[in-house]
């Protein structure tokens, strides 16, 4: 007998490679996913944008002279398209690991020069005794053994040492050896103390110092695949100075932005790679990195006072689900949580509608705004139609909606772990494209 499940996910088309610039508006698909060139996997970004998203848009809608912006650009999935395509792009991100890691992805290295930079760095830390001891941060001896400090230390020292132009990739192969000689469990994204962990292996130095290696003999695989690419790239790749999304430069006018924003009540970005932060120096305290939630859109680290206000959007059909939340009429949760969710889906929306009139400034007249986000959000019991509330807000700002499909991905590992018992119902990716009308 065929369930629920399995009927719905036959109503889908089911695509083999490209998503193709003649699919229908509306269509519910699953791509079956050709393995993507090495860089695309390099560092560390729960819930990647997948590649096939943006060329699509860019095979369908793009020209040779279009410039691109990507405002959320995570692991630079954006870019690495725009390189492939020769189209120009600009991009930022408030998070300083997706800095460092779209910064490494559109940089030219050169892996014999890496190798030596490696191999001296080795030689070094094996040698010495005393390893310093310049980071602190909170449960770091909890989560980090004091061989693995150790080891951590020699390396941050040696890597600052090394030449300013590969630097940035042996930080990227840092930040991935942090993470896994952490105490964390492997595919653990938020680091938490867990009742049922499973049991870590006690490590040396001399572990440290293999997994960098490994990192790094990685990292130099993919880019001899992806140099070639770069090197022929003629158009231009620019970070901008801004690192908030709400707060766009005004002289900057492009033809189209790609992205995929931050999903509601999803990933705490800043948590999952608290490791990584203080280690490499991204941040220098426990403060600074909490300071990094105010550049967040929907941030949940939401003072109390500001907590117990019902927040009203103007959007009726919105604001009645974030009173449902602030009620608990469908879920009551623990002291204060209903008032909390409620506020963040608040801030969410509010952060989204300064995100799109920023991104009116600075597109041009009849330019697109193309974004991937999920579909619907359950919290607190209350089912948020974020893709539908999303493109309601940008069209009555000046967008006008132009094209939309729905997509669920075969390979849910590449996309963020969900639970598949979906009791009848497929939970999938929206993505809509918006164009300029004013």
């Amino acid at each position: 007998m065929i369930n629920t499940f399995e009927q719905q996910f036959r109503s889908y088309s089911h695509i083999a490679g490209e998503i193709p610039c003649n699919l229908e508006s509306g269509k519910f698909i699953t791509v079956e996913r050709i393995s993507p060139l090495k860089i695309y996997s390099l560092g560390f970004q729960p819930a990647k944008f997948i590649p096939e998203i943006p060329r699509w848009f860019i095979q369908k809608y793009a020209d040779p002279a279009f410039t691109i912006l990507d405002p959320f650009c995570g692991s630079g999935t954006t870019l690495l398209e725009a390189i492939q395509q020769n189209i120009s792009a600009y991009w930022l991100d408030y998070h300083p690991l997706s800095r460092l890691i779209c910064q490494v992805k559109t940089t030219v290295f050169s892996p014999q020069e890496i190798f030596e930079a490696t191999t001296q760095i080795i030689e070094k830390v094996s040698t010495q005794k005393f390893a310093p001891s310049t980071i602190n941060f909170s449960n770091k001896d909890f989560w980090f053994q004091q061989p693995v400090q150790e080891g951590l230390e020699l390396l941050r020292e040696q890597i600052l040492l090394a030449e300013s132009s590969l630097q940035p990739l042996l930080w990227l192969a840092f930040a991935s050896t942090v993470r896994k000689t952490s105490n964390m469990n492997d595919g653990m994204i938020l680091a938490a103390r867990r009742s049922h962990i499973e049991k870590i292996p006690i490590r040396s130095r001399s572990d440290v110092f293999q997994y960098f290696q490994h990192y790094v003999k990685q990292s130099v695989e993919a880019f001899v695949e992806w140099n070639p690419f770069l090197k022929n790239f003629k158009a231009k790749i620019q970070q901008l100075s801004s690192q908030d999304a709400r707060q766009l430069p005004e002289l900057l006018k492009v033809d189209a932005i790609i992205t995929s924003p931050p999903y509601i009540n999803a990933i705490d970005y800043v948590w999952a790679s608290k490791f990584e932060l203080h280690w490499l120096g991204l941040v220098n305290s426990n403060q600074e990195r909490l300071n990094l939630y105010s550049k967040e859109i929907g941030t949940e680290r939401i003072p109390k006072q500001g907590c117990k206000e019902l927040g009203k959007t103007g959007y009726l059909p919105l604001d009645q689900l974030i009173e449902e939340i602030y009620y608990g009429k469908k879920y009551q949760a623990t002291s204060g949580q209903n008032q909390l969710r409620s506020r963040v889906v608040y801030q969410y929306f509010m952060d989204m509608k300064l995100h799109f009139l920023q991104s009116l400034q600075v597109l041009k007249q009849g330019g697109y705004y193309c974004f991937s986000v999920g579909d619907v959000s359950n919290i607190c019991g209350v089912e948020i139609p974020v893709a539908s509330l999303l493109s309601e807000i940008a069209c009555d700002l000046g967008f006008n909606k132009i094209f939309n499909f729905n997509l669920l991905l075969k390979n849910r590992r590449l996309n963020v772990p969900r639970n598949v018992n979906w009791a009848g119902t497929i939970k999938h990716d929206t993505i809509i494209v918006l164009e300029k009308i004013n």
